[in-house]
């Protein structure tokens, strides 16, 4: 089958480096490779959503249409919906990645730490973005707050559920689901805190300290600071 591809994918197998080409007016028309590596998979994701987020930032999100996205990904709308089911998923792909990053630095976090500290420092561990990340995160909670649409707000019921069952194993004695789930959206809360803050700045500054000032705070509320 034939799809209209973004790029032409060159992989070096001694750098392990991939090289992108485009194709005729910056469109690749041919055959996608039936195997794609994570690493390319991402790659590819990653250029449409910088391609929307510009839209969306420029446009308004609900403005910009989903021809208009591959267009200016140079791909074709078949390979648009091989990536992502709609424009709100291409959204919450972002919020997502970077709750899963959250979840295993949570995970990996030294048992004897407080709940609560252990979760603020996991969750600031994916905020140690590059330049280009932060213009793209910068972009994403901007368009979230024009946008005043509940349903493009992310949302990730199984990586929530695993933020609040990391929570209970920490809290030991079977834990109590209540109050892990408390410390898991409170800690969520300041982190919605520090990006609207940052927002409010246009995006300049470090969002990685705004973080940290927000979680510090909320850990000498909650007495879950570190002995």
């Amino acid at each position: 089958m034939k799809y209209t591809w973004m790029l032409t994918l060159a992989f070096h197998r001694e750098s392990g480096q991939v090289d992108f080409v485009p194709g005729p007016g910056g469109v690749y028309e041919g055959r996608v490779p039936r195997r794609m590596t994570d690493r390319q998979r991402d790659f590819a994701r990653l250029e449409i959503e910088r391609a929307a987020m510009d839209l969306f930032a420029e446009y308004g999100y609900g403005n910009v249409t989903v021809e208009q996205v591959a267009r200016a990904a140079g791909i074709g709308r078949r390979t648009f919906f091989h990536h992502f089911e709609s424009k709100d998923e291409l959204l919450q792909a972002f919020d997502r990645r970077l709750n899963r990053r959250a979840l295993a630095a949570y995970r990996e976090r030294p048992g004897h730490e407080p709940a609560a500290f252990a979760l603020t420092r996991a969750l600031l561990a994916p905020a140690l973005m590059s330049p280009e990340e932060q213009r793209v995160a910068y972009q994403r909670i901007r368009v979230l707050q024009e946008s005043g649409d509940e349903k493009v707000v992310s949302s990730d019921p199984e990586v929530e559920q695993a933020f609040v069952q990391e929570t209970r194993d920490r809290l030991g004695d079977g834990g109590d689901e209540l109050r892990a789930a408390v410390i898991v959206w409170t800690v969520f809360a300041a982190a919605r805190a520090a990006g609207r803050a940052w927002i409010a700045q246009g995006g300049r500054g470090s969002l990685h300290q705004l973080l940290a000032s927000a979680f510090d705070q909320l850990l000498r509320g909650l007495g879950a600071e570190p002995e």
